[in-house]
């Protein structure tokens, strides 16, 4: 039989084409977690442990999202073993997920993006950058693996060919986006095939910690409020909401396949919504 890490390792080798790395990484490091703290085998295990496991995280403080994030990737992780017939029974199936509060998803009033689109002045890779993501609400890993070839100018859709959960989706961009991202791409002299090139190595694609640990820290330090590429994610949906397009459309646009997405983002559907029906009382 094999040890511990052979069959995390093997999980994560067969799942690599139905999941994102990153998602398989978190889930490998919340299994490892997990069985240091038991010490025990496979087989063993029971719904026991995993409760306590999960208590001693919230002693610890950890975070609900955190932990909603770890028994997931226990599911995932035990469901694997069971079609392996590594062990008999799912222990985490039937356990619930922590409440993770009302609390809202942050976002951008319409004040604070034209602060940041003026910030961004004459920066057209920035611009065009914000514009997008703003435009598409893509994902930031989704907006760096996109190609020129993805582009449907006379449509004005972009194909997403491998979402998260290895979804493709296709998503629209406004006039307004498409003219700022031509002319950052008209500015170019190379024939690259990536949408958005590095901003020091010009021969590769840019690096989502680039956009989000470099560009967008000091768009947060020169503007005085926070905003991150999940953040202009969560504005792309909000402002849409207050325009009165359904919450099925959005989730679509989104790319959004867990139950626990949609209510996270229900719950900033009604706040939006009223705050659109308080400017008119």
């Amino acid at each position: 039989m094999m040890d511990h890490e052979a069959t995390i390792n093997k999980f994560f080798t067969d799942n690599q084409f139905r999941l994102e790395e990153e998602s398989l990484e978190t889930y490998c490091c919340a299994v490892r977690q997990f069985l240091d703290y038991t010490g025990k085998p496979l087989m063993d295990i029971n719904k026991t442990e995993i409760r306590d496991w999960l208590s001693h995280l919230k002693e610890k403080d950890y975070k609900p999202w955190t932990i909603w994030s770890k028994l997931t990737g226990l599911r995932t992780f035990f469901k694997y073993c069971v079609e392996e017939s590594l062990t008999d029974i799912n222990p985490a199936a039937q356990i619930p997920y922590p409440r993770v509060g009302e609390k809202l998803p942050y976002y951008l009033t319409k004040e604070q993006l034209n602060k940041l689109r003026m910030h961004l002045e004459g920066r057209l890779q920035e611009r065009a950058i914000v514009e997008i993501l703003y435009a598409t609400g893509v994902r930031i890993s989704e907006l760096c693996a996109m190609k020129k070839e993805d582009i449907d100018w006379s449509e004005r859709t972009i194909h997403i060919p491998s979402g998260k959960w290895k979804k493709s989706r296709i998503v629209l961009f406004t006039q307004q986006s498409a003219a700022h991202l031509q002319a950052y791409l008209e500015s170019r002299t190379d024939d690259l095939p990536y949408v958005f090139l590095s901003l020091r190595n010009k021969d590769r694609a840019i690096n989502p910690c680039t956009i989000g640990q470099w560009l967008f820290r000091n768009y947060s330090k020169s503007l005085g409020f926070k905003v991150t590429p999940h953040t202009i994610r969560h504005t792309f949906a909000a402002h849409l909401i207050q325009k009165g397009m359904p919450l099925n459309c959005i989730q679509v646009l989104l790319g959004h396949v867990e139950p626990q997405q949609t209510q996270y983002y229900a719950r900033l559907y009604n706040h939006a919504r009223k705050e659109k029906y308080d400017e008119f009382m």
